[in-house]
């Protein structure tokens, strides 16, 4: 009875230890009624320390959300570290605590073509991100699965500022679209240090609205449009086509010299 006891404990221990250890499920959709476009792609709020750092909880700088194994999101100031922002006063390090992705639910329409943007740096040397977007539902923050569109790798140095931009065609039926900017490699290989980055926007064309055309207007009967055919040598006759409203089709051959026949009323 002891044995048996003890092996349901050990198997209930496991059960539960591989449940804990198992994948994250895809981080829920966010999308709201003011989700309508990407917030705070400055980084400005909250406000920092001018000219300082600070990693926050990521609670404090809505709507931004990231997978930073502390959840925070760390705020430099222009000019910490002797580095200038690239817009504003404030951006961002992507690689907080780790190696992680930030990102943003936006509410979107099918058929929209977005077209994004931004600017990034390395801190250390040369740092690369990548743009993932896709439908909020279905894009795992932790992985590439379920996105739609991934970038190509984006790499710049830490000597300036990169500037990047893209597009992407929201597919039918994908009401709210995940944006996330992760962070790929950093220089030295620190995956607390680096990714800076700054002034992420997006900009949409809605697709135009085909222009209805003209319904053709029945032609009453007995008018109607002639077109004739003629030359000037002394061939065969040339073919005249007499089209009368709804009546039948009319055919006659004429020369040039001979009088245009009347249609019969």
């Amino acid at each position: 009875m002891r044995q048996r006891a003890a092996t349901l404990c050990l198997s209930l221990a496991f059960g539960l230890g591989a449940l804990a250890g198992g994948a994250a499920p895809v981080a829920a959709a966010t999308c709201g009624a003011d989700s309508v476009t990407l917030v705070n792609g400055g980084f400005e709020t909250p406000v920092i320390t001018p000219g300082g750092n600070s990693s926050l909880d990521a609670s404090l700088v809505p709507p931004w959300l990231t997978t930073d194994s502390a959840n925070q999101i760390e705020i430099w100031g222009s000019g910490f570290d002797g580095v200038p922002s690239a817009e504003g006063a404030q951006f961002v390090e992507i690689n907080a605590n780790s190696a992680g992705t930030l990102y943003q639910d936006v509410v979107t329409t099918s058929g929209e073509k977005m077209t994004w943007s931004l600017e990034h740096r390395g801190r250390s040397g040369t740092d690369t991100m990548k743009v993932l977007i896709g439908d909020a539902t279905t894009a795992d923050v932790n992985s590439d699965t379920g996105w739609n569109f991934f970038s190509p790798d984006l790499s710049d140095p830490n000597t300036a500022w990169g500037a990047h931009t893209g597009s992407y065609v929201v597919p039918a039926g994908q009401t709210c679209t995940r944006f996330g900017f992760r962070a790929v490699s950093s220089a030295g290989g620190n995956q607390s240090f680096g990714n800076f980055l700054d002034a992420v926007s997006f900009s949409v064309t809605v697709p135009p609205t085909p222009t209805p055309r003209p319904t053709a207007k029945p032609t009453p009967p007995g008018t109607g449009t002639s077109v004739v055919a003629t030359r000037d040598d002394a061939g065969p006759p040339a073919l005249v086509l007499f089209i009368l409203g709804t009546a039948a089709l009319t055919l006659g051959f004429v020369r040039r010299s001979q009088p245009m026949p009347r249609s019969r009323r």
